[in-house]
Formats: C-alpha cells, structure tokens, sequence
C-alpha cells in the first residue's frame, strides 16, 4: 500500500506504473488540488492524512478495505487505454477518502 499526499510522492511512482495510469492519478491528484488547496502552490500542496490516495498493491489489501461496508461510500471500475483499475471512495473522518487498486 502506498499513501501519497504530495504531487512529488505520486511522482516518484512513475517510474512502476503505465503511461496512462500515471495520467490519470496525476488527474486525481489535481482534481483534489483544485477542490481542497488553500491557495498553496502546487509544490507545497500536501493532502491531510485521511484524503491521502492509497494505491493498493495486494488483493488482502483490497479485501480488508472493502470488509467495513459502512465506510464504503462507492466503488467503481474505470477503463484506461491499456489498463483497468478499481476506484473506491472510503468515508474517513467525513471526508471521502480515493483508494485505487490496478485490475489484473
């Protein structure tokens, strides 16, 4: 599992992940810059630890998310060009929280 709560830990990924994947995190990643930023500079931008995105990377991972049904406030699938993932949305602290999970 990775946290990123800063445009440069989602960049250091991008080195592991697809071309369009990491576009679309980046999209992510910008949409919840717009949405929360303070008027802080992108590179100064950091997201509070309960909207942190979590890239999962194991399927127990996933199952131990998607267990609490309570907290679950959507999941969906999105196609990318060459890549499928499940995008899920987690109720943490009255927040919604963007869990991402690379389908096989």
């Amino acid at each position: 599992m990775k946290k990123i709560r800063q445009l440069k830990e989602l960049l250091v990924l991008k080195q592991g992940l697809q071309e369009d994947l990491m576009r679309y995190l980046v999209e992510e990643f910008y949409g919840l810059y717009k949405y929360l930023s303070n008027g802080e500079h992108m590179d100064e931008f950091v997201l509070a630890p309960q909207q942190a995105m979590i890239l999962l990377e194991e399927k127990g991972e996933l199952n131990n998310l998607l267990r609490n049904h309570l907290e679950l406030e959507f999941q969906e699938e999105v196609n990318l060009e060459g890549s499928r993932i499940l995008r899920i949305g987690l109720l943490c602290a009255e927040d919604v929280q963007l869990c991402y999970m690379i389908k096989q």
